[in-house]
């Protein structure tokens, strides 16, 4: 099943014998005041680290330790070794999308100081119009190339010195810091098999990511044919939107309709999130399931509110080492030279499930790492692309990006 990395399990257990039961109350009591006296006169160096990466953390507390709530703000820089070959191997589906990744692969090419030395293109589609857009952006940035399938698995042979960066063509937000810190932990790693980022909409992270006061309470705007229709926002940032308004009784239910074309997502009054997409799906019987189009948009709203308030480390954790069960291929790092591991993690961006997926990359037992300190949104892929499509979602990350990353490309 995988374990979340410093996370105690072990359970308390029960003793009959009264007096004794009171001095092992009176040692742990101990134990936690001289922990914390020890951590007040060493403040300068515990601020570098997470809680949990140095097994502090479970001491203090046991019960529903939420890994990312304990992260440290802080990071150490880390330099790409000269020695060390990095390639981006990106499936390619729509323009849409993959011209906001556009702006992040530039930012992050060697000529910009960034890691990636070289960014190969997997086009995974016949849009006319999207294939122009690739080939025009190919053309001018030296830096990228464009191959087929058939090539990408001839590259599993490539020397031990290159490193591939798996990059689904549908992310649309990649922090500064994500591809170093998973290279790093790849390094530090050598015997894991892959090293997923911490991406939002990854499977195996839809349950701590839907935690209270990460999942934050939107949504839909509901509108009528007698409304006009709110235009395309310019703007990315959650406080310019008005408060959700409708009746005392709606929710989300299964199956959910989009209530129109181009909505907003709009923050709710209910704090506990009962009726949203996750609250439903986690506490009513007729809730959407967590890879639901709403759920996704609950999701994406969320993960824009803290971006935009600068608590991103509410999604951050160390490591989780093999969730084997569920690791979605979007955001992997790996070494080049096996062409069975990287037929499969890109076979699944042709719509094959991810669980499948993961337990045929992972069947020689090398084992999974997701590394929790650099973060990735992903938009959609399969049957939610089409709820996703009816918001502003895309529109308000393109926003970001303009404003933040690639002020004089999109």
């Amino acid at each position: 099943m995988g374990r979340l990395d410093s996370i105690c399990d072990a359970a308390l257990h029960s003793r009959n014998d009264n007096s004794r039961h009171f001095c092992l109350s009176a040692l742990a009591w101990y134990v936690v005041s001289c922990t914390c006296i020890f951590m007040v006169f060493t403040g300068p160096y515990f601020s570098k680290y997470s809680l949990l990466e140095l097994g502090v953390l479970p001491l203090i507390q046991r019960v529903n330790s939420a890994p990312f709530r304990a992260y440290s703000k802080n990071f150490e820089s880390f330099e790409k070794p000269e020695d060390i070959r990095i390639v981006a191997l990106v499936p390619f589906r729509s323009h849409e999308r993959t011209e906001i990744l556009d702006c992040y692969l530039q930012r992050n090419l060697i000529d910009n100081h960034g890691f990636l030395d070289q960014v190969i293109f997997i086009p995974q589609t016949n849009d006319t119009k999207s294939l122009e857009w690739l080939a025009s952006t190919v053309k001018r940035t030296p830096l990228y190339q464009v191959s087929g399938f058939a090539d990408y698995i001839q590259w599993g042979g490539m020397d031990s010195n290159v490193m591939f960066i798996k990059i689904d063509g549908d992310i649309i937000f990649l922090e500064d810091h994500t591809i170093s810190t998973i290279v790093k932990t790849k390094l530090d790693h050598p015997d894991s098999l892959i090293v997923s980022a911490n991406v939002i909409n990854q499977a195996a992270l839809q349950a701590l990511h839907s935690h209270p006061g990460v999942a934050l309470p939107y949504l839909p705007e509901l509108s009528s044919s007698g409304q006009l229709r709110v235009p395309f926002t310019q703007d990315w940032r959650a406080t310019d939107l008005p408060a959700w308004d409708g009746p005392a009784d709606f929710n989300i239910s299964k199956g959910y309709p989009p209530p129109s074309q181009d909505h907003r997502w709009l923050p709710s009054a209910d704090e506990s999130g009962d009726r949203t997409p996750i609250g439903m799906s986690i506490y009513g019987d007729n809730g959407p399931g967590l890879d639901d189009w709403t759920v996704h948009a609950q999701q994406h709203y969320s993960f824009l509110q803290h971006l935009e308030d600068g608590d991103l480390y509410r999604y951050r954790f160390p490591k989780w080492v093999d969730p084997t069960d569920s690791v979605s291929p979007n955001f992997l790092c790996l070494r080049a030279g096996d062409p069975s591991i990287m037929k499969p993690i890109i076979q699944q961006d042709t719509g094959r499930p991810p669980v499948d997926v993961a337990r045929e990359v992972l069947s020689n037992n090398r084992g999974a790492i997701i590394d929790g300190k650099g973060l990735a949104a992903h938009y959609s892929m399969g049957a939610s692309l089409l709820g996703l499509g009816s918001t502003d979602i895309l529109h308000r990350y393109r926003a970001y990006a303009k404003e933040m990353v690639c002020l004089d490309t999109l």
